[in-house]
């Protein structure tokens, strides 16, 4: 017999000769002879909560039946958005456009990150880029955006400021940002290249060509540049765009 035998060995003499029943009936006793916990009394300052009402019975009528749903009056269901006042930084600076572009109605509005909006008609662009980057310091092109309104195509170029060495210091007030949109029309989208403005349109006016249509007047370089060379099926991101390619079979890497 092992060390390990041995000492199971009494514990398993004295187990056999304990009647299973007696275990319980200690376990019991035990539990009876705790202290019982006392009441919390009862606090004045704390009046009790009313019973929350059921769902159901909030849902439904006296006779039982749910109400008949509140439709809102046509018209008033949302209140007119007013257009927001321009800052008197933005004011200044459309003052100057139309001092430098008489009769050009600039349509100056703020989006709702506070970037001031402007709408240029499409042969006044190339005049008002140049003068946005000489005059008005505008000197970093960071993106466009094409859209299509269904009955017109835009062109979207945000602008902003960037102080170059020598320059002066970012203003308090932040840099100037600019949101320029440009209208052409949907059925012959023509408008100029700003590559000799802000070389940055580069890539950017070309991805426009592809996804658009809208081609670019000067642009030193207007080729397809996301779809194949020989694409011949529509405009992708415009909302009349159907997709007439045939669905390629799907093919299943065998295991």
């Amino acid at each position: 017999m092992t060390q390990d035998e041995e000492r199971r060995a009494p514990d398993a003499e004295a187990g056999d000769g304990q009647a299973p029943e007696e275990k319980p009936a200690q376990e019991a006793e035990q539990k009876s002879a705790r202290p019982e916990r006392p009441e919390r009394p009862a606090r004045p300052d704390r009046p009790e909560r009313p019973a929350r009402p059921k769902r159901a019975a909030k849902a439904a009528g006296a006779d039982g039946e749910k109400p008949a749903r509140r439709v809102p009056p046509k018209g008033k269901d949302k209140e007119e958005e007013k257009p927001k006042e321009l800052s008197p930084r933005h004011k200044e600076f459309i003052a100057r456009l139309q001092q430098a572009f008489a009769g050009v109605d600039f349509q100056g509005r703020e989006n709702p990150d506070g970037e001031l909006a402007i709408t240029v008609p499409a042969d006044k662009w190339s005049d008002v880029a140049v003068h946005l980057r000489d005059q008005e310091g505008l000197n970093y092109l960071r993106s466009i955006s094409g859209v299509d309104w269904k009955d017109r195509l835009s062109s979207v170029y945000h602008l902003t400021q960037v102080p170059l060495p020598g320059q002066g210091e970012v203003p308090a007030e932040g840099l100037f940002r600019l949101a320029v949109h440009v209208d052409v029309d949907r059925d012959n989208p023509v408008l100029p290249s700003v590559f000799e403005v802000w070389p940055a349109a580069d890539f950017q006016e070309r991805e426009i060509f592809d996804m658009f249509g809208i081609r670019f007047t000067g642009h030193p370089n207007l080729k397809t540049l996301l779809l194949p060379p020989n694409w011949q099926g529509g405009y992708p991101l415009r909302k009349d765009f159907v997709d007439k390619r045939p669905k390629r079979q799907r093919l299943v890497r065998p295991r």
